[in-house]
């Protein structure tokens, strides 16, 4: 008898699952059970096509339900609910939307793709017209209809994470004022808070309006014909025209905790995707797998890892398993000019699980340093102490983020130390890079730490302890009247041999330039003449973007 695999959801693991288990046996029996029409379409393509950036919406479809039957002998039950799972039966409830009809679906494997969905806030009028999702092929369609059809000037954007810093460009590029309400204390979540400062420069440097530690009381009418206005918790008013719910997505874990599946915050698998049912597969944004880095799992909705995970369940079932290893969890976004990156956990979320990294900041220039228009990129790695193991990594910059966070993931998920990247071998040519690239200077800074001949401070640990330090400023004259630290003495980086006399061996010294460099060389002259000297992090750059309570002093 041929196999029957039914696979529940049409996303991108779901579609993985059955195109792979298609290519391995032609005899089996595949279905699709989908909740709305068959359009395997890439998700991560939706804030462009909102933005206008393709033509036509065409290109995000990848498969249709008759595609499927015609090319790969898939079935798809359209406009389909699953209601509940038999385990002892072998079999699922499934209800037809437009029927109402219930009928029983055996299986002899059953892969959950179910996904996830968006979670609204629960306030008066969030059920108005024009307050949409911004997931689905759907809400896609219903954004494009309603701002071309309605005299639309003003969107607010619920969330902060990734998918609302995309809604805010969508809407931006539509001519839209836009305004951002988040709950939480700071944008990007997942990069260190000075980090994600800089991130929330670059959005109000676009003239979006930022609401932090915001919380929506409801949603009512508007002076304007078909807008809203959007009240918060402290009674400040937002008007909008749109509002688009981008808040985190919740696995769809409903239907597999009432069949009894071991659930937390998705669906708990083994290696092979396996839920405690043997039988019963779940991939995606539904599935709670392992972290390379961490011992806690988590749900990590990628694109990227929904693929490979609906490839291995359809391994496994073929028998021809191939263990899924973990995920680091790497994302990246754009935010207008600017690319932000991150791979494994950022340094606080390190310390919230209970480790102690080490981490470095550095600002080196996308490519060759002579070549016009480079840009530097702000990258911190955070690693280990004494071994260098790699924990994870943070880049911010114009160009070449991208590649750069590329081979810092692979290096992570290799198991390499921070020791290792001053050996990377990287391709370089003068348009794209440097003969020492990004990578390698990190590598070099960390290696600087781990070894003992370099020690940092943070701008956060300078804060009120100013007096506590001698702090040496080593850039020109000229740069320091701009502004410095409180109680900094300027001392050029060229003069700096021919003014030892003023500083004290009985005090600590704290050295900084403005992106690290010039302090990390005065810091090396130091500590070489037995001074106990310290450069800071980042730069006086990482202290002003990073939002720093530290002000400057200016004039000598």
């Amino acid at each position: 008898m041929p196999m029957k695999i039914v696979i529940i959801g049409v996303a991108t693991g779901g579609m993985s699952a059955a195109l792979r288990a298609r290519r391995l046996d032609e005899d089996a029996s595949i279905t699709i059970v989908v909740r709305g029409n068959c359009q395997s379409f890439a998700s991560s393509g939706i804030p462009s096509s909102v933005g206008g950036v393709f033509e036509t919406d065409t290109f995000l479809v990848r498969q249709s339900a008759a595609g499927l039957k015609e090319r790969f002998n898939i079935d798809v039950r359209e406009q389909t609910e699953l209601v509940n799972i038999s385990k002892l039966q072998h079999s699922i409830l499934i209800k037809d939307s437009n029927t109402n009809e219930a009928n029983w679906l055996s299986y002899d494997k059953l892969i959950l793709a179910q996904g996830a969905h968006p979670t609204p806030p629960r306030v008066p009028g969030i059920e108005r017209a024009n307050v949409l999702s911004f997931q689905t092929m759907l809400d896609l369609h219903k954004i494009k209809h309603y701002v071309s059809n309605h005299p639309c000037r003003s969107a607010v954007v619920l969330g902060g994470g990734y998918v609302a810093l995309k809604a805010v460009e969508s809407m931006h590029n539509f001519g839209l004022r836009v305004s951002i309400v988040h709950s939480g204390n700071c944008l990007a979540q997942d990069f260190d808070p000075d980090i994600a400062k800089i991130i929330k420069s670059e959005l109000v440097k676009n003239h979006v309006q930022l609401h932090c530690n915001a919380n929506i009381q409801h949603i009512g009418e508007g002076v304007v014909e078909d807008g809203c206005v959007v009240t918060l918790a402290n009674e400040s008013t937002i008007p909008a025209d749109v509002v688009i719910i981008a808040t985190d997505l919740q696995p769809c874990t409903d239907i597999a905790t009432e069949s009894g599946l071991a659930c937390r915050d998705g669906v708990l698998v083994n290696e092979f995707m396996q839920t405690d049912d043997p039988d019963i597969y779940a991939v995606g944004d539904m599935a709670e797998t392992t972290n390379l880095i961490s011992p806690v799992s988590k749900v990590l909705p990628l694109g990227g890892t929904a693929n490979l995970q609906g490839r291995l369940a359809a391994d496994h079932i073929m028998q021809r398993a191939s263990p899924y290893r973990g995920h680091v969890g790497i994302y990246s976004c754009k935010v207008f000019n600017l690319t932000a990156a991150i791979v494994g956990p950022s340094v606080e979320k390190l310390r919230e699980a209970g480790y102690h990294p080490q981490f470095v900041t550095v600002h080196v220039p996308d490519y060759a340093g002579y070549y016009p228009s480079t840009h530097q990129m702000t990258m911190r790695l955070a690693f280990q102490p004494a071994t260098g193991r790699l924990f994870g990594a943070q880049i911010l910059g114009r160009k070449g983020v991208d590649q750069r966070i590329d081979v810092l993931s692979v290096a992570l998920q290799s198991g390499m130390t921070a020791f290792d990247l001053k050996y990377f071998e990287l391709s370089y040519t003068s348009e794209y890079g440097s003969a020492k690239d990004p990578v390698n200077v990190l590598g070099m800074v960390a290696d600087n730490l781990l070894r003992g001949d370099l020690h940092l401070v943070t701008a956060d640990e300078l804060e009120g302890r100013l007096d506590d330090w001698q702090i040496i400023d080593v850039r020109s004259p000229e740069n320091f009247t701009q502004g410095h630290i409180p109680s900094a003495v300027n001392i050029p980086i060229d003069t700096l041999r021919n003014r030892l006399a003023s500083i004290h061996k009985q005090r600590p010294v704290v050295v900084y330039s403005r992106v690290g460099y010039h302090g990390y060389l005065a810091y090396r002259t130091l500590v070489q003449l037995g001074y106990k000297a310290f450069n800071l992090d980042g730069g006086l750059k990482l202290l002003l973007e990073g939002g720093s309570r530290i002000e400057l002093s200016s004039g000598n």
